[in-house]
């Protein structure tokens, strides 16, 4: 009678220790559920103006709609093409209130040069934005056409000035991409952003810059700048005037994705929470409204699709670099 009375015991207390286990375990997800309860940051590792600042700005309005009510605060970390801030990044703690900015561009830059991480080092959450770059001249330039900056180039080897966003960026490979194929020699000028870089243009500090939407574009809607030619095979609805290097018979096709990363040691419920918010920020129609006003291809990724994109343009980069010998990782 004993033993049985033990045995009763044994399991009651089995019960109540699982039912305490799962209790615990709801109370977990309940506290992600609430994420955030303070304010969170995403490093931006561009300057401000460029286009991955302005995204996340924009992505920064609407944060709050869907995570609680709490605010993300943008910081800007440039310097080095990126990695700059990508590093400060992977020092902050894995506790999901600080996040980072990715894009091709750094996807990039870890196969231009030696850099303490790769763009695999991280988990994506999503994208929403996936873009061509253009060239852009100053108004009063005498390069009417891409053809008549490509003429130039070719009389005149080292001479033309062509601005990007920083040396191993995604402005400066789709740049060394462009003169590739169109057979030129230039000099490549790098800035601390796309903003800059569009800026120097309008101050006729250099020939052109190489920009991504919306870097430069108040200004070619002004009549101070003018875009000469959308390095991709899609025309910009927006400026459906301005041809693409593949119409004008240069084969040279660039697109870039924008979306954010977060560290690989997250908590798996804050991972599910931040992509339950940019989900819905993807998927909101003025959202999306917005990034076309910015001349900005609207897409959404999952985390898990865009992880696909980082490891399929990673290889797609790599290859190229390699092939042509660009930069000095190889």
């Amino acid at each position: 009678m004993k033993n049985l009375k033990s045995i009763i015991l044994c399991l009651v207390l089995a019960l109540t220790l699982t039912v305490g286990v799962f209790a615990g375990g709801s109370r977990q997800t309940d506290d992600y559920a609430n994420f955030p309860t303070r304010p969170v940051t995403v490093i931006v590792p561009w300057a401000m103006g460029g286009a991955s600042d302005l995204l996340f700005r924009t992505v920064a309005n609407y944060f709050p709609l869907y995570a609680n009510g709490q605010t993300m605060i943008v910081r800007n970390v440039e310097g080095a093409s990126s990695v700059v801030g990508v590093t400060e990044f992977m020092g902050v703690r894995p506790d999901g209130y600080t996040i980072a900015m990715w894009a091709t561009a750094q996807t990039i830059r870890t196969h231009m040069a030696s850099v303490p991480y790769e763009a695999t080092d991280f988990r994506p959450l999503f994208a929403s934005v996936d873009d061509s770059p253009y060239i852009l001249v100053h108004r009063d330039s005498p390069f009417q056409t891409v053809n008549d900056l490509v003429a130039f180039a070719r009389a005149n080897p080292g001479r033309l000035t062509l601005g990007n966003s920083g040396a191993g960026g995604g402005n400066h490979l789709a740049a060394l991409q462009f003169c590739i194929a169109a057979g030129i020699d230039v000099n490549h000028i790098p800035f601390g952003g796309g903003g800059p870089s569009a800026q120097a243009t309008l101050a006729r500090e250099i020939d052109a810059s190489v920009n991504v939407p919306a870097e430069g574009l108040l200004n070619v809607d002004a009549g101070d700048l003018r875009m000469l030619v959308v390095i991709g095979d899609r025309r910009m609805a927006r400026y459906p005037n301005v041809p693409t290097t593949v119409e004008m018979g240069i084969n040279a096709i660039n697109r870039q994705t924008r979306g954010a990363v977060i560290h690989k040691d997250t908590p798996e419920g804050i991972v599910r929470r931040y992509e339950e918010i940019f989900r819905q920020i993807a998927l909101n129609p003025d959202f999306q409204n917005d990034l076309r006003q910015l001349s900005m291809n609207p897409i959404y990724a999952t985390g898990a699709e865009y992880e696909r994109m980082i490891i399929e343009e990673s290889e797609l980069y790599r290859n190229i670099i390699q092939s042509n010998r660009l930069g000095d990782r190889y």
